[in-house]
């Protein structure tokens, strides 16, 4: 299951036998039940995660109700990275949407990494990097589109969000209560029908 992450890694630069080595001996595979929490409020993150199968959400929890940030699928890295980098306590939580499987990647291992192969620091740039434009993908959407432009841009761009993630959360992630995302549901459907 490492070669998924061995996979990606190449896609950016060829690795050494050194590097692979490296990673098959620290970087352990653990599998997350449904509903499991990686990492809670109030944690200080210890490691981030390469997801091989599966998905994860990052949410906060309000006084009332969790609000869900984003989603996370296969073959992308999450993390809280201000806890990890900072090693402060976390801001919000990460979860297991689905049985999912997760190259764990530690502090420690990740700081040995950059140390013992220069070439890591690029690909932390790159996926540093990812992660800044899914931020401001979310940002830009929150202010430039309404609910219904939202679930339509995710519609088309990431159609599996509908098949593998719960209404309420969908709703959550998307700033609706699941009642609201039902009647953009149906108009939608309503307007493909006519």
């Amino acid at each position: 299951m490492i070669e998924a992450l061995l996979t990606f890694f190449e896609k950016h630069t060829s690795l050494t036998e050194d590097e692979k080595n490296y990673i098959k001996t620290y970087i352990p595979i653990r599998e997350i039940e449904k509903d499991e929490l990686l990492l809670s409020e109030g944690e200080v993150s210890k490691a981030f995660y390469f997801i091989i199968n599966g998905s994860i959400r990052l949410f906060y929890k309000t006084d009332i109700e969790e609000k869900t940030a984003y989603f996370y699928f296969e073959n992308m890295f999450v993390s809280s990275y201000e806890s990890f980098t900072r090693q402060t306590p976390s801001k919000h939580y990460l979860q297991a949407i689905e049985n999912t499987s997760v190259a764990i990647i530690t502090h420690e291992v990740a700081y040995k990494l950059l140390e013992l192969f220069p070439r890591f620091e690029f690909l932390a740039r790159v996926m540093m990097e990812e992660e800044l434009i899914v931020y401001q993908e979310i940002i830009a959407s929150f202010i430039t589109l309404n609910a219904e432009k939202r679930y339509l841009k995710l519609v088309q761009t990431n159609p599996e969000l509908l098949q593998r993630i719960p209404q309420y959360q969908l709703a959550t992630f998307l700033g609706v209560t699941p009642e609201t995302l039902s009647r953009i549901r149906k108009r939608i459907i309503s307007k493909d029908i006519s």
